[in-house]
């Protein structure tokens, strides 16, 4: 009867525990992806492959476990690696600037284009460009130099 009551409780836990893992092991994923790795230049935590990356992937689902916030534990991340880990620039500040830079210079190319589009002359619809005459001069001259090439 033990047994029993021992599989019940185990089978009646395991969803609370499935639950909390996945909902652990989606938050931890949610911080590999906004954090470069300070291990591997230029990688995601999350794709980074050293040693000491996975040591921090686990201290993060730990903390995470334990009921630590991500915001906390992303502030904590920033504050011992530095601001360089983030994967994208602070909305405050010189970091504002590189959110807003793109998007400033994409208008004002627009409208240069536009302005530019629209002080270039278009040709008429149905009429070509007039035809140089040319001279009959330049035409036995052209002639001469044919000739010559043969």
């Amino acid at each position: 009867m033990a047994i029993v009551g021992l599989v019940l409780l185990v089978a009646g836990g395991s969803p609370a525990y499935a639950q909390s893992t996945s909902a652990v092991d989606t938050a931890a994923d949610v911080i590999f992806h906004r954090v470069m790795s300070p291990y591997c230049p230029g990688k995601l935590l999350a794709t980074c492959g050293s040693s000491q990356a996975e040591t921090l992937r686990q201290e993060i689902r730990r903390d995470l476990a334990a009921g630590t916030p991500p915001a906390a534990i992303e502030a904590e991340l920033y504050h011992r690696f530095g601001d360089s880990i983030r994967s994208e620039p602070k909305t405050t500040g010189v970091g504002l600037v590189a959110w807003v830079f793109p998007a400033v210079l994409l208008a004002a190319t627009g409208a240069w284009l536009v302005l530019w589009l629209r002080r270039t002359p278009r040709p008429q619809s149905g009429a070509s460009a007039p035809a140089q005459a040319v001279s009959s001069q330049l035409v036995s001259r052209l002639d001469d130099e044919l000739l010559d090439l043969n």
